[in-house]
C-alpha cells in the first residue's frame, strides 16, 4: 500500500507517482510499471524534499519508460492462439500455426520451421492448451539461451574473482533482470523474444551489480568498458519487443 501520493513536472508533463516506505532499503529506488504507476521505495522516514530531487533528476527516464510502456499497450493486441498469429523468438516473427488431432505427433510439441511455430498433437488443441504449450516452451528455450549468454559473457567478471550466478527464469512484467545480494540473476522469460545481442546487454548489465550494486558513474563506466555499444542495445531491446 502507497505511503503518499505526489506529483513532478517534465515540461508539459505532469509525472504523478506513489511512495512506499520499506525499513530494509537505504537508498530510494524508482520503479515504472505498465499502465503508468510510478512506485517510489523508499527507506522508512525519507522526507518529501529528498524524494521531490530524485523524481526531478529522474524525470527525463520516466518520461520515456512511460511513454515505451503507452506504445507498447498500443501495439498489443490481445493473443487469440490461433494459426495465423505472429510470434517472436530471438528477434525473428514466426508465423503460428496449430496442427490438431495429428497422426503422425506422439505427443503435444512446439517446433520451429521456416518461419513458423508449430503447435502440433495428437488430439485437440483449444487456445487454452496452445498457451500454456507456448508457455511452458519459451521458459525451456529461456533458460537454455541465457544459460549459454552467460557462459560466452563470463569471462570478465570470473577474471575478476566473482562466482558464476544462479540464472532463474519467471515471467515479469516491468523488469527484464535482477541480481540477488546471493547472487542469483533473475531474468524475464520475455527477454527470449529479442535479439541476442539485447539479451547479452541485460545479462552483461546485470553482472555489472556484481561490482556495483546501484547505477552510479563506476557502474556505467564498468558497462561501457565491458559492452562499449550497451546504449545501442538497450534502445534496440526497447524497440523490439513493441
Amino acid at each position: 500500500m502507497s505511503d503518499r501520493i505526489g506529483s513532478v513536472c517534465y515540461g508539459d508533463e505532469v509525472i504523478r507517482y506513489e511512495v512506499v516506505e520499506r525499513p530494509s532499503r537505504r537508498t530510494l529506488g524508482i520503479e515504472v510499471h505498465p499502465g503508468g504507476r510510478v512506485l517510489v521505495l523508499a527507506p522508512s522516514g525519507c522526507d518529501d524534499a529528498t524524494i521531490d530531487e530524485k523524481l526531478r533528476l529522474r524525470a527525463g527516464w520516466i518520461s520515456r519508460q512511460l511513454e515505451t510502456f503507452s506504445r507498447y499497450e498500443r501495439h498489443s493486441a490481445p493473443r487469440q492462439y490461433l494459426s495465423g498469429e505472429s510470434h517472436r523468438y530471438l528477434g525473428r516473427q514466426y508465423r503460428l500455426r496449430v496442427k490438431a488431432n495429428d497422426p503422425h505427433a506422439r505427443q503435444e510439441q512446439v517446433k520451429l520451421t521456416r518461419g513458423e511455430m508449430w503447435v502440433v498433437g495428437p488430439g485437440d488443441l483449444p487456445p487454452s492448451k496452445v498457451k500454456a504449450l507456448l508457455r511452458r516452451w519459451y521458459l525451456e528455450r529461456a533458460r537454455e539461451v541465457f544459460d549459454t549468454v552467460l557462459t560466452d559473457v563470463f569471462d570478465t567478471f570470473k577474471r575478476l574473482g566473482h562466482e558464476r550466478p544462479r540464472i532463474v527464469v519467471r515471467e515479469m512484467r516491468s523488469r527484464w533482470g535482477s541480481l540477488s545480494p546471493g547472487g542469483q540473476m533473475t531474468l524475464n522469460s520475455r527477454l527470449v523474444q529479442a535479439p541476442r545481442p539485447c539479451v547479452e546487454y541485460v545479462i552483461v548489465h546485470e553482472l555489472c551489480h556484481l561490482m556495483h550494486k546501484n547505477h552510479s558513474a563506476e557502474f556505467f563506466a564498468l558497462l561501457g568498458l565491458v559492452l562499449p555499444d550497451w546504449q545501442a542495445r538497450k534502445q534496440r531491446l526497447e524497440q523490439a519487443l513493441l
